[in-house]
């Protein structure tokens, strides 16, 4: 027997194991999947996910039916030309595992399904096209594609549907060093870095952009898992566990990022779109401290300071405390 011809028919024996585990859990998908698709044709599209990719084959089973049954709950394919969501093979620290990884498609998908925006999308600017924009109350974004030349920035926007709009701008370079910041497999031939860049690059603006979105508009319906649970799932190795009370049943998610996944993004600068409305939630203003040891106290003249009694100096600090009191409690203080 042949080396090929062993490795071939462990890779069938996996097979066989993952959609034997599947068959087993098919009450799962049936709770775990919305009306938009349906658990049989779920299992349709993992098999043969795992029979393009073998190496899926290899992958352990929690982690495999962990991020094909996310899939199924937020409602989206995996490893179709849809470009929704992905199954991707990760050779970690606990050996091969099966990482779920959320498609630019998906992340429009589920955002045209909370109802609340009236278009989103990234856009890949290149060498010859007129662009040109700006942050602040006056915030400008104009674009005219061309199409000729290497990518040099890439931005994403969102309107909703009450009027609020934003945009956020990253250069091509910002990108690539964050992909090779953050996604080990960056370098890979088979990374998606590498087969498909522009794409990868406008779902990592665009889920930059959606920092920024109003809480409101980050969860969809009672009958979706939302875009906000989407984003945070995406790139991790997720396990699934079923909790049953009687004859109540709980799907609970357990996620791990130590993968160094597409999905961990640096805070950029903070801006605010000039129409955009007020958020939903209002965080409290921080109580003033009664230790300000990062505020600094004016200085008395040379020399002065050494010839203060310390009833003198008492007097001066609690004057001070009182106006900074009053500073913090003043709402005419411009914001």
């Amino acid at each position: 027997m042949t080396v090929n011809t062993q490795q071939n028919q462990q890779e069938m024996k996996k097979q066989n194991s993952l959609r034997d585990m599947i068959m087993l859990n098919m009450d799962m998908f049936k709770m775990a999947v919305p009306k938009t698709i349906t658990p049989e044709r779920m299992a349709r599209i993992a098999m043969t996910a795992v029979t393009k990719n073998p190496k899926l084959a290899l992958c352990s089973p929690s982690s495999f039916f962990g991020a094909l049954l996310t899939a199924a709950q937020l409602g989206l394919e995996v490893n179709t030309p849809l470009g929704q969501s992905y199954l991707i093979p990760y050779n970690g620290k606990r050996g091969m595992e099966c990482q779920f990884q959320l498609g630019y498609q998906g992340i429009l998908d589920l955002a045209y399904r909370t109802g609340k925006f009236r278009r989103i999308k990234a856009v890949v600017v290149h060498a010859g096209d007129d662009f040109t924009y700006s942050y602040g109350l006056h915030a400008v974004l104009t674009h005219v594609p061309k199409m000729i030349g290497t990518p040099t920035h890439v931005y994403a926007l969102y309107e909703l549907l009450n009027g609020g709009i934003d945009f956020e701008v990253w250069t091509w370079a910002q990108v690539i060093a964050h992909a090779k910041q953050y996604s080990q497999s960056f370098s890979k031939a088979d990374s998606s870095w590498q087969t498909a860049p522009e794409e990868m690059a406008k779902k990592t603006v665009l889920k930059a952009l959606l920092k920024y979105a109003p809480k409101a508009v980050e969860y969809a319906n009672s009958e979706q898992e939302g875009l906000a649970t989407a984003i945070n799932m995406d790139g991790g190795i997720i396990t699934k566990n079923i909790v049953r009370d009687g004859d109540y049943q709980e799907i609970t998610d357990t996620v791990d990022y130590e993968t160094g996944d597409d999905t961990q993004l640096p805070e950029p600068p903070a801006h605010k779109a000039p129409n955009e409305p007020p958020p939903t939630q209002m965080a409290e203003p921080a109580s003033p401290s009664p230790k300000r040891s990062s505020t600094m106290q004016p200085k008395l003249p040379a020399g002065e300071d050494a010839n203060i009694s310390a009833e003198t100096e008492a007097q001066l600090n609690a004057l001070w405390d009182a106006k900074q009191q009053a500073t913090f409690d003043d709402m005419s203080f411009p914001m």
